[in-house]
């Protein structure tokens, strides 16, 4: 490594592109990274500099063999960095020096690049296509780059896209935050922008499935999960007394009714279910999933500005915690003078352990335990998936 001083200039990245392979990791072009051919030869070189973007006390890296070079002839490098006017005048007048200084038989290749100077070429002029501001982050060897999109409602979302060395033949993976697959349709001929649209066409295939999953989350009380994703299709959400429904949303049919769970004790859920079953005929596919949930259930769900969130979210009554790992009470006492809260987890494992407690196995694998409530004693059924 090597600290460099130099007149401050602004950097031009057509300027620097042209004198070798070294292009900027990120937005602000601090940190740049590539190639620098000697005799043919291509050496690893990383460009760090100050958030002024400026080339006083810049910091040189390189691979072994270039950096053992670069400090022998340190003092040359300082003087030339002196009167260099520009990022791109320094990095021709140190690529001359090296000429002159290495000789043909000190330059093998040394490194074992997993992207070539030629792949870097392609990809910083398809990136440029693209357009700089849609870059969030990309890694020093080019093997994985994310940009961003915005969708129809104005949310931006991100999409990770992971090369190897034979792209384009070889398909990218990409990652993203969807709710459903993300099908990448490739050839050999595709280039990053390919991605881009593709992903844009999806983004605006869930914007009726985002939008009323949105209006869920601003209107009601979301208990599960913590911090929605785009990708999240299921919602549980409070409905008071320590019951809670859960929906489970078709994203590409968003109007159509959700799968429906209820959880909490029976006197509290079962009338909900008698009124979703019977009033199934009021569901109404243009209108949005809470509009028709309130409409068929005939309910006013708990919201932001009219309940506190800490009502709704009682804690277990044997652990005493709310969250216990990633999960939160799903079960209550039927008794409605008791209706105490509990985590399935817990109330299972309580049971269990009572002297007058029985178990039943059914032909889908469910162990239920009968039981009593550890505050009022009245019966109490719990249900767990056989592991």
């Amino acid at each position: 490594m090597m600290v460099m001083m130099c007149a401050a200039k602004e950097l031009s990245l057509g300027d620097v592109f042209s004198v070798c392979p070294l292009v900027p990791l990120d937005l602000h072009q601090t940190i740049w990274q590539g190639f620098i051919t000697v005799h043919g030869e291509d050496y690893q070189l990383r460009l760090e500099l100050p958030s002024t973007r400026k080339l006083q006390n810049a910091r040189l890296f390189g691979e072994w063999k270039l950096n053992h070079h670069l400090e022998r002839y340190k003092h040359v490098i300082m003087q030339r960095l002196q009167s260099a006017k520009d990022l791109a005048t320094f990095l021709l007048e140190l690529q001359t020096l090296l000429e002159r200084t290495m000789s043909k038989s000190d330059v093998t290749s040394t490194s074992a690049q997993t992207v070539s100077p030629a792949l870097y070429t392609k990809l910083i002029s398809e990136i440029e296509d693209i357009g700089w501001d849609r870059l969030s982050s990309i890694d020093a060897s080019f093997e994985s780059l994310q940009f961003s999109a915005v969708d129809g409602l104005g949310k931006i979302h991100y999409i990770t896209i992971n090369l190897n060395s034979q792209y384009p033949d070889a398909v990218p993976a990409c990652s993203v935050s969807l709710p459903t697959p993300f099908e990448l349709q490739w050839s050999s001929k595709g280039k990053l922008k390919d991605i881009l649209q593709q992903f844009q066409v999806t983004l605006e295939k869930h914007k009726v499935f985002w939008q009323s999953m949105s209006e869920i989350d601003n209107q009601t009380w979301v208990l599960e999960p913590d911090k929605p994703m785009p990708s999240d299709s299921i919602r549980r959400i409070a409905l008071g007394n320590n019951s809670s429904l859960q929906v489970t949303v078709d994203p590409l049919h968003p109007g159509m009714l959700p799968e429906c769970r209820f959880l909490g004790a029976d006197h509290v859920v079962k009338p909900l279910k008698e009124k979703l079953h019977s009033n199934l005929h009021l569901w109404d596919t243009d209108c949005s999933i809470l509009t028709n949930l309130q409409k068929v259930l005939q309910v006013e769900f708990p919201s932001p500005s009219s309940t506190q969130k800490q009502e709704l979210s009682e804690e277990c009554g044997i652990c005493y915690t709310y969250r216990l790992e990633s999960a939160i009470p799903d079960q209550a006492c039927d008794n409605p003078q008791c209706n105490k809260p509990f985590h399935q987890a817990c109330l299972y494992e309580f049971t269990s352990t009572l002297p007058s407690s029985h178990q039943t196995m059914s032909k889908y694998g469910f162990n239920t335990t009968y039981g009593e409530c550890p505050y009022c004693n009245q019966p109490i059924t719990v249900k767990k998936m056989d592991t």
